[in-house]
């Protein structure tokens, strides 16, 4: 029996199913571990900043689809991810299953993690990318194989139908992505670079009066700090220094702290500026050669490492910062230094800052504000999506779910007679009957991902946990 009810408060159309019928959304073998592989991605992504050289590894153990351990690389000399995930799962490791986003190293000297997961008992590991360094591709998926562990790569020994393809590329993506500076490094050989700049509203980069940092709003600069939480070094150039006389440190209460590099050909700087406090965050100032020889030894003097090349320009500072194993860089800078760097091709990526409080933006939200249906303002919302794409959130696709989630739940709290006409479909998998929306919906044969059927048995769940009486 199929039971269709209309949820039109809160979307276009939902489907339902009972679990006896045969449903093409119901959980997949591939599509459970696809979940589980993007697991390991966000675990390994809490290391961002902190490893260098070394990647970002995460490791889940799951026993089916419960996780029962999990671990991620912290720093150089720290315990290996996976060493962590079976020191969490204990006796659980025999049997199950380890998940790793990327292919293990030697963050050891040795083999620590494949020994880890062997003596634990681990029957099985999916990994979702080989390791990127020649020296070190496919010697852990072998030395595993060797005793006896079944290893599966995904791309490579994970295959499925349409849906569970487009699940296992989802979680290939965010493997990918959580290693991206390591990825560009090895390819490369140069470290993965992302431009940050705020613009004003007339189109330029910086306020007239040189004071950049404050052009965007309050979001805006928390959202920088974690970008520089996430890089190995951050690069300014001089006039940033001498307008500015910025501090350069993550102040989000982490404990990764960046380098600071200051380009300048000079060295014509005050004998005072909160970069040279070395007791924040080590300060590299990479100049031209012979250039202030006295400004030079101030500055060594006050545990200010200063860098000579013979013609100082972007190409040659990525290919120093190279050597000095830096996998991602921050460029803080104005135009006269972030235009030599977009010239020269060592910019990979680029953050465009704009206020937040911009008249634009508020006209947007208040055209969304009086939509007429929550399909008006969905349509309102994608269309101005695609016309202003530099208003959107930067970690909007990392954080909709939850934000949808949010607004679930403040929809179903408010609204008594839609909590018990969700809570009467208990034993029923919702589907989002959406046959374009991939995302949120089912699509057409189901290989769309559901996410919005997802979050109602969730949200659903959750509800009849809290609820001691029957709604």
């Amino acid at each position: 029996m199929v039971l269709a009810l209309s949820f039109a408060a809160f979307s276009p159309v939902a489907s339902l199913c009972t679990r006896t019928n045969s449903c093409s959304l119901r959980s997949t073998p591939h599509s459970q571990e696809a979940s589980l592989l993007r697991q390991a991605a966000e675990v390994a992504d809490l290391s961002a900043g902190l490893t260098a050289p070394h990647p970002n590894f995460g490791c889940v153990i799951a026993r089916g689809t419960d996780v029962v351990g999990h671990g991620f690389l912290y720093a150089q000399g720290t315990k290996c991810a996976e060493l962590q995930a079976v020191e969490i799962a204990r006796e659980l490791s025999r049997g199950a299953t380890a998940y790793l986003n990327l292919e293990p190293g030697d963050c050891y000297g040795d083999l620590t993690p494949v020994s880890s997961l062997v003596q634990a008992g681990i029957s099985r590991v999916v990994v979702g990318i080989r390791h990127p360094l020649h020296h070190l591709r496919g010697k852990a998926i072998q030395a595993l194989r060797s005793q006896g562990v079944q290893v599966d790569v995904v791309g490579e020994d994970l295959l499925g139908k349409a849906f569970e393809v487009h699940q296992l590329q989802e979680a290939l993506k965010s493997c990918l992505v959580v290693n991206a500076p390591l990825l560009y490094w090895a390819a490369y050989c140069v470290p993965f670079s992302v431009l940050k700049f705020a613009m004003t509203l007339d189109g330029k980069i910086a306020a007239s009066s040189g004071h950049a940092s404050w052009v965007s709003s309050k979001v805006s600069r928390h959202r920088v700090f974690e970008l520089r939480g996430r890089s190995d070094a951050i690069i300014v150039g001089g006039n940033t220094v001498r307008r500015d006389d910025p501090q350069l440190t993550a102040r989000h209460g982490g404990g990764h702290v960046p380098a600071r590099i200051v380009l300048s050909r000079t060295l014509d700087f005050p004998e005072e500026r909160k970069l040279w406090n070395v007791f924040d965050a080590y300060t590299i100032v990479a100049t031209q050669r012979g250039a202030c020889k006295d400004m030079q030894k101030k500055l060594a003097s006050k545990g200010v490492e200063v860098v000579e090349f013979d013609f100082l320009n972007p190409k040659d500072v990525m290919e120093y910062c190279y050597d000095r194993g830096y996998l991602s860089l921050l460029w803080e800078c104005g135009g006269s230094l972030s235009a030599p760097a977009i010239k020269s091709g060592v910019i990979h990526k680029a953050h465009k800052f704009i206020p937040a409080d911009a008249p634009l933006a508020g006209e947007f939200v208040q055209q969304i504000k009086i939509a007429k249906s929550p399909e008006e303002a969905a349509r309102l919302g994608r269309k101005l999506q695609r016309q202003h794409p530099e208003m959107v959130r930067e970690d909007w696709d990392t954080v909709k779910i939850d934000v949808m989630y949010s607004a679930l739940k403040c929809k179903f709290s408010t609204y008594s007679n839609l909590k018990s006409l969700l809570c009467s479909t208990a034993g029923c998998i919702l589907v989002e009957a959406s046959p374009h929306d991939l995302f949120w919906g089912g699509g057409r044969e189901g290989e769309g991902l559901n996410y919005l059927g997802r979050l109602l048995m969730k949200l659903r769940s959750e509800i009849m946990e809290n609820t001691s009486t029957p709604v």
